[in-house]
């Protein structure tokens, strides 16, 4: 071998080494979300300055698809438009994300998955001290204990609520709390399901992380068990009338319950802040019903306490579908209906949409909403071989 063949080897050699031990950073730090920090009111997650040095997912993005930059161009303008530059941003960290998985495929994504693994055996041992040593030993390797031990007064916000909920204690592995994690696990048992051929040790774990992370969110798992088989009957639903059956559905539940009623938030915290924007959506002024409520949700016909309360834990009443009215009105979710037909998404993906981000907003920049979205987006691709 020439001392110039041999040169080139090693050079190559180096490089793979580098962007090995870079897309595992990446991995990590998607997953897990306490090893972030958080300032200004922002989580920073750390994958996205090492995104781009991953130069291979950088040269790939000459062939970026022309719907997709069509679709985030004009998706900033209008936020721009509406005075929402918090959202041009949190859509940009979503579609990178989405983006880098689509680009690199399996030499990014079974990191990502091991890394989730991880999360999950974390999650059992949680779960153990919990039981056999006590809530302090468990407490201590929980998401809050670990930010702040990493980060101090820059820890990022997260919840080690390891309350009973179903019989069972609720354990958080390495994500923000529990039902980040739970529902971490249900997307990327999904897109490994869809994928991939599953091993017994894997559905051990699956099972394992499931039954001791159970919370409200875990009834997504069920949901989506009932439609999967009917998900090519859904596919010829038209998306519009989909898209109006949930908000139908979603308002007349909030309304039915009267949920922005003091007698219930106050009993029922949980389920007020799930369909709080379903209840308020009726009680927004007109200017504020077309664009948004703004940041400070001062935008209602009349006093609404549930805002305040909400506000008094951190909460704000703009989750799930409706939760796009209230940050940029009913302009802004005609849009996000547009965008869904403009890329040729089915009903079977919108109830997918819908159930993940019951919860969160549709522009929660974590690990489980970026997943969800390439679970989307890839079960249009032509050919998963260059994905996978």
């Amino acid at each position: 071998m020439s001392i110039t063949t041999h040169a080139i080897v090693d050079s190559s050699e180096k490089e793979r080494f580098f962007l090995n031990i870079l897309r595992w950073g990446i991995a990590f730090f998607f997953i897990a979300t306490p090893f972030n920090p958080y300032v200004g009111d922002v989580t920073l997650y750390l994958w996205i300055p090492l995104v781009f040095m991953d130069y291979e997912f950088i040269r790939k993005l000459s062939t970026v698809s022309l719907k997709i930059l069509l679709f985030f161009c004009v998706w900033t303008v209008l936020c721009l438009a509406f005075w929402r530059y918090d959202l041009v941003i949190k859509t940009f960290a979503l579609v990178l994300g989405v983006a880098y998985i689509h680009k690199i495929g399996k030499p990014v994504f079974s990191k990502i998955y091991v890394c989730m693994l991880i999360s999950v055996l974390w999650c059992i041992l949680q779960f153990s001290l919990y039981e056999f040593a006590g809530t302090n030993y468990s407490a201590a390797i929980g998401p809050k204990a670990i930010s702040i031990a990493i980060w101090g007064d820059y820890a990022t916000k997260t919840f080690t609520n390891q309350y009973e909920v179903f019989l069972l204690p609720r354990m958080s592995g390495l994500s923000r709390e529990a039902g980040f994690f739970v529902s971490l696990l249900i997307i990327s048992f999904m897109i490994r399901l869809r994928d991939f051929k599953l091993r017994a040790w894997e559905i051990v774990l699956f099972a394992l992380g499931y039954i001791f992370s159970l919370s409200k969110a875990s009834v997504i798992l069920f949901l989506i068990a009932a439609v999967y088989p009917f998900r090519r009957i859904l596919a010829k639903i038209p998306v519009v009338l989909t898209f109006s059956l949930f908000i139908v559905v979603f308002v007349s539940i909030a309304n039915y319950l009267n949920v922005g009623v003091p007698a219930f938030f106050y009993e029922n915290q949980s389920i007020a802040h799930r369909f709080s924007a379903s209840y308020l959506v009726l009680n927004m002024n007109v200017p504020s019903f077309l664009i948004g409520c703004g940041k400070e949700y001062e935008c209602f016909t009349n006093y609404q306490p549930i805002v305040d309360y909400l506000g008094g834990f951190g909460f704000k009443p703009n989750v799930g579908l409706l939760g796009v009215a209230m940050e940029m009105g009913v302009i802004g979710l005609i849009a996000i209906i547009f965008f869904c037909m403009y890329l040729k998404l089915d009903s079977y993906d919108v109830v997918i949409l819908v159930l993940f981000t019951a919860t969160v907003t549709f522009f929660t920049v974590d690990s489980f909403i970026i997943l969800t979205y390439y679970y989307i987006y890839s079960n249009h691709t032509k050919s998963r071989s260059d994905l996978i």
